[in-house]
């Protein structure tokens, strides 16, 4: 049989997913550079998932700008609550127009802008990929820590502990379900990502180990029916504009596994981020664990 690939054809929303996951690359603490002294009091920040860390703990007043897809309803959790801020992208000009102190950076961004807001004595907090778990509860007390709330970090790190902890399935064991993360963009979760520790921490195994998947990367369509998962997350496409990812889930070799395996749509955003973020995805994971195992006793 001669399929489709499973593959990474573009990025929903502009590469939203190499700005927030990335491929796998080595974990790194956040470092901040201090031209400046004293709090922050006009915060940017150009990484997605730090939009939803900030608009969970910085006082509204303080935040000056917001990534590129922070409004992007697709990918983006925290859309309505951006709303009020400009959302803004790397390009050092349209960054000093809003007057920051601290800026949120990533490895993503450009250097020259990088660069043109260390000239102008901006304060840079720049923030590794979000790998595990633990990298984005650190993460979220990094940011909170930078804009002199470490209060407000801890609480927020509190609660997403607590929210995994109750999407725990009861018995879990090393033989749960079987899952395969596939987003609309056409890319597959493989081994060292954050939806991967998610999938373990919930009760699944994530199928693409014995795919041989590490990072995101390319999946013939042939593995998958050859040896279907138990359970396929699929992004949710936007209304009214197809993704090319949802033409390969209707495809008629993978439309004849619906007896051996469960399609379960799942929000492009709640794959993206860690952080406050997965105080929607821990409980969306366990029920849609509670729905497998169900059918399956």
């Amino acid at each position: 049989m001669s399929g489709p690939v499973i593959s990474r054809r573009g990025m929903a929303g502009g590469g939203a997913a190499a700005l927030c996951l990335g491929r796998t690359l080595p974990a790194r603490s956040a470092s901040v550079s201090r031209p400046g002294v004293g709090l922050p009091l006009r915060i940017v920040s150009l990484f997605p998932c730090v939009d939803a860390i900030l608009l969970r703990i910085a006082d509204p007043g303080r935040i000056a700008g917001l990534s590129r897809l922070a409004h992007e309803a697709e990918v983006s959790t925290v859309a309505a609550a951006a709303s009020p801020y400009p959302s803004v992208g790397d390009n050092a000009e349209a960054l000093l127009a809003l007057r920051p102190d601290l800026v949120v950076v990533s490895h993503y961004t450009a250097r020259p802008t990088l660069e043109s807001l260390r000239r102008a004595g901006v304060r840079l907090l720049e923030v590794a990929p979000q790998l595990t778990v633990e990298d984005s509860l650190a993460q979220v007390q990094d940011v909170a820590d930078a804009i002199g709330h470490p209060d407000r970090g801890r609480d927020l790190t509190a609660r997403i502990r607590t929210a995994l902890d109750r999407a725990v399935p009861a018995g879990a064991t090393s033989s749960g379900p079987r899952a395969l993360v596939f987003q609309n963009a056409g890319f597959v979760a493989g081994t060292g990502t954050l939806i991967d520790d998610m999938l373990r921490r919930t009760g699944f195994r994530n199928m693409a180990q014995t795919y041989g998947l590490s990072g995101f990367g390319d999946l013939a369509l042939e593995r998958v029916v050859a040896d279907p998962p138990d359970v396929l997350l699929a992004g949710i496409p936007r209304p009214g504009a197809p993704a090319w990812g949802e033409r390969v889930l209707r495809h008629p070799a993978l439309m004849q596994l619906a007896g051996r395996m469960r399609l379960e749509p799942f929000p492009e955003g709640l794959l993206l981020c860690g952080g406050p973020v997965l105080l929607q995805t821990a409980p969306r994971l366990a029920a849609i664990h509670r729905r497998v195992t169900e059918r399956a006793a």
